[in-house]
């Protein structure tokens, strides 16, 4: 562990470090483990600190339980590509429509390079999103998968490190 932080975190009041402790949202995961050492070692109320660690515990536990279904993460992975997809497709179509707004409102010729530049990069995108598709999938179900084991060994750090 961070000796610094140790230091730095043992002269904190023990109503801080319950702070850190207990919300998991911008807190550091090493933080809030050795929060929870340092108020177990200062006599803090154990039946609180137990109570705590199984809600996180069990808040790590459903995560796990959720993102090992091979369907969630495929569903999900799918949707952060397609939404990916769309964005850019959108972003094409919004610059298609500055190119023809002259055309449209002022009915004066269309600028057919910008027109055919235009038609181009996104022919390209589309080509280019279809042929990483599922580079794309297996990148995201590879990120879930590390982010898996990222909890498994938080896990295993809360069994070792917190014998409340």
């Amino acid at each position: 562990m961070n000796k610094e932080l140790i230091k730095s975190l043992e002269t904190e009041t023990s109503e801080k470090l319950f702070y850190y402790f207990k919300h998991s949202g911008a807190i550091n995961f090493e933080k809030k483990i050795i929060a929870g050492r340092i108020l177990n070692e200062k006599g803090y109320d154990k039946t609180i600190l137990s109570q705590e660690k199984k809600n996180i515990i069990n808040s790590i536990t459903n995560r796990l339980k959720t993102n090992e279904d091979l369907d969630y993460l495929m569903r999900k992975s799918k949707k952060q590509s397609n939404k990916n997809i769309f964005m850019g497709l959108g972003y094409l179509s919004f610059f298609l429509i500055l190119g023809m707004k002259d055309y449209w409102f002022n009915k004066e010729d269309i600028d057919w390079l910008y027109l055919l530049i235009m038609i181009t990069l996104g022919l390209t995108f589309i080509v280019y999103k279809i042929v990483t598709y599922k580079k794309t999938l297996n990148d995201f179900i590879r990120e879930d998968v590390e982010n898996n084991e990222l909890l498994r060994f938080r896990l295993k750090l809360i069994e070792t490190e917190w014998d409340f």
